[in-house]
C-alpha cells in the first residue's frame, strides 16, 4: 500500500488523498453511502447492487517471531507454548480467530495492538509472538521469522466503490495504482 500511495504521490501530484486507517473489526460501506469516500480498502465482503468491487489482494497468515539464534525453525506448537502472544487488532481479526478456534490452534493470548510497526518491534524484541500476513515481513526477515499455521488461514481485501466513482479521473488512477504489483509476496488475483 505504502509503494502505491508514493507512486500516486510521484505521478498524480494533483490527487488530493484522505486516508483513514481503523480498527473497526466490522467496517462498513458507510463512507461510500454518504458520498464521503469515493474509494474504500476493506476485507472482502458482501457487496450489494451499489458497490462494485474493482480489485482483490489475498496473503496468507503466520506465526511470526524473532528470528532464532540456532539455526533449527521452531515448530508453531513449541512457539506458542513457549511465548506470549498479542494479536494484531484489525478488521480481519475475527474471521482469524474463529478459524483459529474451528481448527484447535490455542494461544497464550496477552493483549492486542492495532499498531503494526509496534507490534513488529516488540517481536523483534523477543517480547512476544503475533499471528500477521506475510506482506508485513517484507523486508524483516534478517529479525524475523515466519511460521507456517497448521492450518492456511487467507486475508483478502477489496478496492471497493460507487459506480459513479469510475466517471471520476482521480479515482481511476488510484484503482490503477493500486492494481499495479508492488510485492511478490501478495498475490492477486
Amino acid at each position: 500500500m505504502t509503494a502505491s500511495l508514493d507512486f500516486l504521490a510521484r505521478h498524480y501530484p494533483d490527487i488530493h488523498l484522505n486516508i483513514l486507517h481503523s480498527s473497526d473489526q466490522h467496517p462498513s460501506l458507510e463512507p461510500l453511502k454518504r458520498d464521503i469516500a469515493d474509494i474504500l480498502i476493506l476485507p472482502t465482503t458482501m457487496l450489494g447492487e451499489h458497490y462494485l468491487d474493482h480489485h482483490q489482494w489475498s496473503d496468507h497468515y503466520v506465526l511470526v517471531s524473532a528470528r532464532s539464534k540456532q539455526s533449527a525453525t521452531r515448530s508453531f506448537t513449541e512457539l506458542s507454548q513457549a511465548s506470549r502472544y498479542v494479536a494484531w487488532r484489525h478488521p480481519g481479526m475475527d474471521r482469524l480467530n474463529q478459524q483459529l478456534a474451528s481448527a484447535q490452534l490455542r494461544l497464550n493470548h496477552r493483549g492486542e495492538l492495532t499498531c503494526v510497526e509496534t507490534l513488529l518491534d516488540l517481536i523483534g524484541r523477543q517480547h512476544c509472538i503475533s499471528i500477521l500476513p506475510t506482506v508485513f515481513l517484507s523486508g524483516r526477515l534478517r529479525e524475523l521469522e515466519a511460521v507456517p499455521l497448521p492450518v492456511t488461514i487467507m486475508r483478502q481485501l477489496s478496492v471497493v466503490a460507487r459506480p459513479t466513482s469510475l466517471l471520476s479521473n482521480a479515482a481511476n488512477a488510484v484503482i490503477q495504482a493500486l492494481k499495479r504489483p508492488v510485492s511478490l509476496s501478495i498475490q492477486r488475483y
